[in-house]
Parts: structure tokens; C-alpha cells; sequence
């Protein structure tokens, strides 16, 4: 007996890789299988590699896609890629050292992406173009599938509501069989009504070994099934690579997606934060810890997550502050309002949300989807911690490749401008974090985070200055104790308002009572010794 093997769904492209950018009727399955035949035709230039160049022209001439589109969806594609790592990295590096525009051009040109890993996220992108909430109502989706994605509608028992995770899974055994007959290029000779009638009743393994054996499946479309597909065996930490679990006749494939304790069973560490109403909490892991990280539904809280991050989805969340550590991959923020988010990310997505700041460092252009996406605030990294430029290495983050004041708003028409703007210096503060340091000491300034543009350093100078001036100033005032306990009077008055006011009294109390916690928790742990 062989190995036991796992495979689950990788939920960073499920979640984040795909944009509702595309309007469904450019990327139909018709478009997407000539689409494979045209890039095999064209040979090395499109097939099994395809360049921008050769991308670009597809999209633009013959799928009617913006440029902006097209490049997102690209870089979507080369970000969340197992067979060409950290590809994406080199090439920010390489853009940003370019000196034209020009220049920048013809480096994107060389850059290729595995083709039917495209194809596989154009795929996702067909049925998931719209909001979440709309795609349940496309009736055009059940001649996709048997069920669209995310299906809001079922639920695994009566007593527990469906995870997002699970709608994934759901999805991809049920999308499987159309999606490997699209990537085999046998499509158009299927009877479409046959195929489903079949599909009910095959498992995924069957599939497979069905397709192997008749000589239809390339070795090529499974290694592609990466992108969305992770597998590993049973008692080991890395992953495997799928392709060669799949060719493999003594490993069994088996589930084993989810546990109820909302984690894999096998694969990435997940830290799940969720309905967190009116509290704090405070993570600090491991320096090179490898997870992903999903806060849905919190709401005037403060959440600290200051460790290395594969990927971060933050789902209606409101009135909240969420402060991470870099993060590796893609950042999803979306449904939110009042809310602000510090990090440093790769990239950055913030779909349907009102009223929220984003205090980001990152090489590629923040991206804005969603109709009802309006009163962005995007401002510069604000946070310093003693390990903060070592996570940034981790994640491969670099200070001077930063691209945070330049976001791109789209939608299914295009570009579109007015839901975002660039804080202004004057009102940019700096966030002191209360685990990982000490108050700056008077008259030392402040450790400064890495890629603070000049101008808002600046400011950072000014406002401590103007503090140093007024403490001067009533040091050399020479007033009695009298004065001195009414102006002290004054200013506790003045600064207990200003704290009501803008939350920082609540976020004050969620302190003491994480301090307390803390206590109690180390007092146990003693008495337990």
C-alpha cells in the first residue's frame, strides 16, 4: 500500500486571484478553447509559454480586454504560480531599475506565464466575474456547472452554515470534469447533458485514471491543476508536487479539504479570526511561519498579526484596525467600511468597501474593483517593530520598490477614476504598537518605517517638534503650582475628550483588559509548574 496522499483546494486563488474585472460574455468557454488552440498554433510563442507580448495582443485584439485588465490578470497569474516561484519578484526589481517607459515595455514582453495556467484563471474569472452575490443569479452559470461559485444556497448540515472553504472544494470536484475537458481541448466533441450525467456519479480520482488511461489527459493540464490544486502526503510538512501524485499508482488521492476547526488537515497553517466584536487580540509567530490569514466579520476591534504572511483576506470587518506583518502574496480587502489596514504586501486588493485607509508598502499598484468601492484613503506604511525588516526579507519585500500612491481603479468597462485618494502629509501619523516597543524617549525621534517618502517624514519632524516647543514653552513660563494644576487640568480635559472621540478610549480599554488576560494566563502557567 502506497502513501496516503491529500488534496485540497488552494484558497489564495479561489480568494484572491480572482477579480471582478472581466464581464463574462469576453471569456465564454467557446473563447477560452479557441483561445488554447490559437496559443498552440502560434508554437513557442504561445504554447506551453505564453509572453505578455503574446498575451497582450490576444486580449486587446481579439478578446476585447483593457490593457489594464489583461496585465492584472497576468500578474494574478504569475503571482499565484507553483512552476515558475518568485518569478514576479524578479521582474518588479527589473521595472522598477527601468529608466523609460519604453523600456519597461520591452521587459514585460519577454515575461511568459505557463498557458494553461492562464487559461485555468480565465476559467475561474468566467464564473466569478461578477459579484458573489449576482453570480448566484446568472442563469447562464448553470450551463457552466451544476452549481454556481460560491453557492450560497446549500449548507453542509442543518445545524452549521457552509465555509467559504468548503463552497471552494464543492466548486472545483463539480467544475473538474468541464475544466479538464476544456484544458485537454476535447470540449466541442462532448455532449454536454452526457457529461454532467456522468460527472455526478464519477469521483475525481476515476476521472483522472479514466482521462490517463484513453490517452486524452496530457501530463501537461495536470501539472497546470497546481494552480488551484495542493496536494501531500500524510506525516510530511512540504507539499508535493501534483503531478507527480498523480502519476504515481501507489498513492490514493483522498479529500480531506477541511477540518470543523476551520484549518486543512494537511498543508499552509491558517489563522482565522472571526466575529470579533469589541476586543483585542495580538499575535506574534514564528519569524519564518508559512500561513495564511482570514478576519471576517469583526467590528470596533483591534487586531495585531505581526509575523511573515502567505496571503490575507479581511471580509466584513468594520470600525476595526488590522496591523500585519508583510505578507508575502496578495492582500483582499472587501465589504468593509470605517476600517483601517496597515501592512506591507506584494499586493493589494480592496473590492466594495467604504470609508477605509490602507497604510501599505508594495511593488505593485494597489488595485480597486467593485461598483460600490468609494472613499479610499491610501497612505504610506506607518508602523516600525525591531523584527519588521527581517520579515520584510522573508517575504521578499524590498523599501525602495514601492508603488503605494499609484492605485488603478477597475471595473468591466475599464479604468475608471474618483473612489480613491493619497493621504495628505499633514494629517499622516505614525502607529505605535504597545508589544513590540518602548515610547520613543524625549527629544530622540522616532524609529521611522522603511520606504517613508521624504514628505511625510517630514511631517513626522514637525509634529515632534511642535511638541518640543510646547513643553519648552511652559517650562520657561515659569507659572506658580497653581497655574500649573489648572493648565494640567486643561489639557486632561482636552485630551479625555480627544480620546473619546476618536476611539483611542476604547481601544485603551481593550488594553487593560489584554494585559489582565495576560496575567491571569501567566499566573496559571506558574501555578500549573
Amino acid at each position: 500500500m502506497g502513501d496516503e496522499v491529500q488534496i485540497w483546494v488552494r484558497p489564495e486563488v479561489m480568494e484572491l486571484g480572482v477579480l471582478p474585472i472581466i464581464p463574462p460574455d469576453k471569456i465564454s468557454i467557446e473563447m477560452l478553447s479557441r483561445l488554447l488552440q490559437y496559443a498552440e498554433d502560434l508554437g513557442e510563442r504561445g504554447y506551453p509559454r505564453m509572453s505578455y507580448d503574446t498575451w497582450k495582443h490576444i486580449a486587446v485584439k481579439k478578446m476585447c480586454i483593457s490593457v489594464e485588465c489583461g496585465m492584472v490578470v497576468f500578474f494574478s497569474c504569475l503571482l499565484f504560480s507553483k512552476l515558475q516561484p518568485g518569478r514576479d519578484r524578479e521582474l518588479e526589481a527589473s521595472l522598477a531599475s527601468a529608466l523609460s517607459q519604453k523600456e519597461r515595455d520591452e521587459m514585460m514582453g519577454d515575461v511568459e506565464v505557463w498557458t494553461m495556467e492562464l487559461i485555468i484563471m480565465l476559467y475561474l474569472h468566467r464564473v466569478t466575474s461578477a459579484h458573489p452575490r449576482a453570480v448566484a443569479r446568472q442563469a447562464s452559470l448553470q450551463t457552466l456547472t451544476t452549481d454556481p461559485w460560491p453557492n450560497n444556497s446549500c449548507t453542509v448540515s442543518t445545524t452549521r452554515k457552509q465555509l467559504l472553504e468548503e463552497k471552494h472544494a464543492k466548486f472545483v470536484r463539480e467544475a473538474l470534469p468541464e475544466l479538464l475537458s476544456l484544458l485537454a481541448g476535447h470540449l466541442q466533441v462532448e455532449d454536454n447533458e452526457k457529461k454532467k450525467k456522468v460527472a455526478d456519479k464519477r469521483t475525481t480520482r476515476e476521472l483522472l485514471s479514466f482521462m490517463k488511461s484513453a490517452g486524452v489527459l496530457s501530463v501537461d493540464v495536470v501539472k497546470s491543476l497546481g494552480l488551484i490544486l495542493g496536494a501531500c502526503v500524510r506525516g510530511e510538512k512540504n507539499e508535493r508536487d501534483l503531478l507527480a501524485v498523480a502519476t504515481d499508482v501507489n498513492n490514493c488521492y483522498r479529500s480531506g479539504y477541511l477540518s470543523k476547526k476551520n484549518a486543512f488537515q494537511k498543508g499552509h497553517r491558517l489563522i482565522y479570526v472571526c466575529e470579533l466584536i469589541d476586543g483585542l487580540t495580538a499575535h506574534m509567530g514564528e519569524e519564518v511561519a508559512n500561513c495564511d490569514l482570514k478576519i471576517r466579520r469583526c467590528s470596533k476591534s483591534n487586531i495585531y498579526i505581526l509575523q511573515p504572511i502567505r496571503n490575507a483576506v479581511i471580509h466584513k470587518c468594520h470600525d476595526t484596525r488590522v496591523v500585519l506583518g508583510p505578507v508575502t502574496g496578495r492582500v483582499r480587502l472587501s465589504e468593509c467600511r470605517n476600517t483601517v489596514v496597515v501592512c506591507a504586501a506584494r499586493s493589494m486588493v480592496i473590492a466594495d468597501c467604504r470609508g477605509v485607509i490602507v497604510h501599505t508598502l508594495t511593488p505593485q499598484r494597489p488595485i480597486l474593483v467593485g461598483g460600490r468601492t468609494q472613499g479610499v484613503t491610501l497612505a504610506p506604511l506607518n508602523i516600525y517593530y525591531t523584527k519588521l525588516k527581517q520579515h520584510m526579507m522573508h517575504a521578499q519585500l524590498q523599501s525602495h520598490i514601492n508603488m503605494w500612491n499609484r492605485p488603478l481603479h477597475l471595473s468591466s468597462d475599464g479604468v475608471i477614476t474618483g473612489a480613491c485618494e493619497v493621504m495628505n502629509p499633514e494629517d499622516f501619523q505614525l502607529l505605535i504598537i504597545p508589544f513590540t516597543q518602548t515610547p520613543p524617549v524625549d527629544g530622540r525621534p522616532p524609529l521611522l518605517p522603511p520606504g517613508l517618502p521624504h514628505e511625510y517624514a517630514k511631517s513626522v519632524e514637525d509634529a515632534g517638534k511642535c511638541v518640543s516647543s510646547f513643553r519648552s514653552e511652559v517650562k520657561d513660563a515659569n507659572l506658580t503650582p497653581e497655574q500649573r494644576a489648572i493648565l494640567q487640568k486643561v489639557i486632561d480635559t482636552k485630551f479625555k475628550i480627544w480620546l473619546r472621540e476618536t476611539g483611542k478610549q476604547r481601544e485603551l480599554d481593550q488594553l487593560e483588559k489584554f494585559a489582565i488576560t495576560l496575567k491571569y494566563e501567566r499566573v496559571a502557567k506558574t501555578t500549573s509548574i
